[in-house]
């Protein structure tokens, strides 16, 4: 009888632990599906969101390139509204600007790489957007801000872009009449490995002027 009295309250505990431990039990069962359930639902929206942006890239490609301008902008704008959490949307800015400016819309270009500079948290899209936001501001006239922008950037900022940098440097300088500090920017451009048709014209067209300071 004792073996069955022990059995019996083995049973009595596995009862109470069942009663008071059921309900705790039965909601982690349910949230474990449900945890699974949003986590599968999660993942296949991310994969259709990045498709759809993809297709709406290469549609975007597919415009720029035959030079229909209009539909280019459209999607452009599409993507940076609708999947701005994507690399898409990031290259759409991209395009979005160069579209503006070839339409003399510098100030939306400006704004466009200014966004660009500010969001992106990779450093070398940052680099181009700043390089490219200095083109825009020196066409727009403001090259004495964009040279500012350039300058006032720590050492070694500039990344592997520094002899496009200089380049630009040189271009604002040649602007705001500077010539012998034209002339040196262009001079460690070329130094830095930019060798260009264009970059010998500039360097050309400031010839027979007083020699670079030495630095």
């Amino acid at each position: 009888m004792e073996f069955f009295a022990s059995e019996e309250e083995r049973l009595d505990g596995l009862k109470r632990w069942w009663k008071e431990s059921a309900r705790s039990i039965i909601i982690g069962i349910l949230t474990g599906i449900a945890v699974v359930i949003g986590w599968n639902m999660w993942q296949q929206n991310t994969q259709q969101k990045a498709e759809e942006a993809s297709r709406l890239y290469q549609q975007l490609i597919a415009s720029v390139e035959a030079r229909r301008l209009q539909p280019a902008e459209a999607l452009s704008e599409r993507l940076i509204k609708q999947y701005d959490a994507t690399t898409y949307a990031l290259y759409a800015r991209f395009f979005l600007a160069k579209l503006k400016a070839e339409a003399g819309d510098l100030q939306t270009a400006k704004s466009t790489l200014t966004h660009v500079v500010a969001s992106s948290k990779d450093e070398n899209f940052q680099r181009v957007a700043r390089l490219r936001l200095g083109h825009v501001m020196l066409a727009a006239g403001e090259a004495e801000a964009a040279l500012k922008m350039i300058t006032s950037l720590p050492d070694g900022a500039a990344g592997r872009f520094e002899g496009n940098y200089e380049e630009l440097k040189g271009d604002l300088y040649a602007a705001l009449n500077r010539p012998q500090e034209a002339r040196g920017a262009y001079q460690k451009a070329r130094l830095l490995g930019i060798n260009s048709m264009f970059l010998e014209m500039k360097l050309d067209d400031l010839a027979g002027g007083p020699p670079p300071e030495a630095t």
